[in-house]
């Protein structure tokens, strides 16, 4: 399957928590310039045309209430591993999810929501509530002793690029010792990296205000010299 625009894949089941996924989605689509495909999984293959009619009907709902039509996939399969496979075909940018559906044809619960996530490529975010504005101007970032946090990283930042976000870091309170020790390390580790982008920024401005200034003194000479 190609897919030459950036894809958002949204898990859904009919229920109200996807379409506060399908909200979130919509959000992160306009701001990145991204498609959005609503994906269904079947337990058996004679479901999928009952499905895809209903897929059909809810993005038509969506389109008149949103102006958006989205696209729409129906597989059959299981939830632990399609959602995975069909987002790696797609080469999608981010899947997302909301916890406690209960009226799909698969439940996506949040327990079981951890387990689709494990061991994917793709960046997954999981929500359980709509969101409050149409901008993200915040992004926590948690840190602790483990190594995974370093990972977490790169996409906390690509959030703050392309909403202009705050960073901000929490830490849970721990005990002396090794984890502790660890802790710290992750967060030099942040720390550094949000440094060399405030470094990064204030060295493209000052740049981008030479060559204006410089701009700026061409047309006076041509100025000058019209003037004589």
């Amino acid at each position: 399957m190609e897919n030459t625009k950036r894809s958002i894949l949204v898990a859904w089941d009919f229920s109200t928590v996807a379409e506060y996924a399908l909200e979130h989605a919509l959000i992160f689509a306009e701001n990145v310039d991204a498609t959005v495909t609503l994906l269904h999984i079947v337990k058996k293959g004679s479901q999928i045309d009952e499905a895809n009619a209903k897929m059909a009907e809810a993005a038509m709902q969506i389109e008149k209430e949103r102006g958006v039509r989205p696209e729409v996939i129906v597989r059959e399969g299981s939830i632990f591993t399609s959602i995975n496979d069909i987002a790696k075909e797609m080469n999608s940018m981010l899947v997302l999810m909301g916890t406690h559906g209960i009226k799909g044809m698969q439940k996506l619960t949040g327990s079981w929501a951890l387990k689709v996530i494990v061991g994917s490529r793709v960046p997954f975010v999981v929500v359980q509530a709509p969101p409050v504005q149409k901008k993200y101007s915040s992004v926590v970032l948690p840190v602790d002793f483990k190594k995974e946090n370093k990972e977490k990283l790169s996409w906390a930042e690509f959030l703050g690029k392309f909403f202009k976000a705050k960073m901000r870091i929490i830490t849970p309170k721990i005990p002396e010792g090794q984890m502790l020790q660890r802790t710290k390390a992750n967060l030099v580790f942040a720390k550094s990296i949000w440094k060399t982008e405030v470094l990064i920024m204030k060295l493209i401005q000052l740049m981008v205000a030479m060559i204006l200034r410089w701009k700026l003194w061409i047309l006076r000479r041509k100025l000058m010299q019209i003037s004589f």
